[in-house]
């Protein structure tokens, strides 16, 4: 196995990102999928601006069709899964095939349930499949700094959407913890000050949730 260059630290990282980001947002859609039939049918506007999506969907019915499904869509759950899978077959050496075909079956539940009547227990094999790979990442990579580097990924890109979604400060804190961890085994450049910064503001009284996602956002060097 070669070297861990800067792209493949690249890779790895937005790996992590990108199917965390479709693990977190799509039970956030079931949930929202709820509110929508139950009471609320414009609630997909507020989802849309919590995570910080453009609403271009216009109905209920068209978000609920387009944002798993839409291909077409760059914010969309198929979209998300296919840059996931984009970065794990650039780097199916390091993380192994059987790592990588977790992903490719997560797209596979998408399809399926889009040909179907896209019920929502076929999108939550979806679900299954991501965690499946999350297992691999951490039962079949032997490379300390590889799984490392995918779980800082994941665990910025959970605590951005956390923050996103306005979910308790103990979750926050909880994330933000095990998110420090992988940061320093994972040995990526970040700005050590970010850190600090946002460790003082964690001992608030109450956290400014905006101000530590704009930090996050520009936590690893570029």
């Amino acid at each position: 196995m070669g070297i861990i260059t800067v792209d493949k630290c690249d890779h790895l990282f937005w790996l992590g990102r990108y199917t965390e980001r479709v693990h977190t947002t799509l039970k956030y859609f079931f949930k929202s999928t709820d509110m929508m039939i139950d009471s609320d049918p414009g609630f997909y506007d507020e989802f849309c601006r919590k995570i910080g999506i453009a609403n271009v969907y216009g109905t209920k019915e068209n978000f609920m069709r387009a944002y798993p499904f839409d291909e077409n869509d760059p914010n969309s759950i198929i979209s998300n899964l296919n840059k996931a899978y984009d970065n794990a077959i650039v780097m199916r050496d390091y993380i192994g095939t059987e790592t990588m075909a977790y992903i490719q079956l997560a797209i596979d539940d998408i399809h399926n349930a889009e040909r179907g009547n896209a019920e929502i227990p076929d999108l939550m094999l979806s679900i299954d499949h991501i965690l499946a790979f999350w297992g691999c990442v951490n039962d079949i990579i032997d490379n300390e700094q590889i799984r490392n580097i995918i779980k800082l990924g994941k665990g910025i890109e959970r605590l951005d959407l956390y923050l996103s979604l306005g979910l308790p400060e103990n979750d926050i804190k909880k994330e933000y913890k095990r998110m420090k961890q992988f940061l320093v085994k994972s040995k990526m450049r970040y700005d050590e000050s970010i850190i600090y910064t946002i460790d003082s503001m964690l001992s608030e009284n109450e956290l400014n949730y905006l101000n530590i996602k704009n930090l996050l956002r520009n936590l690893i060097a570029k």
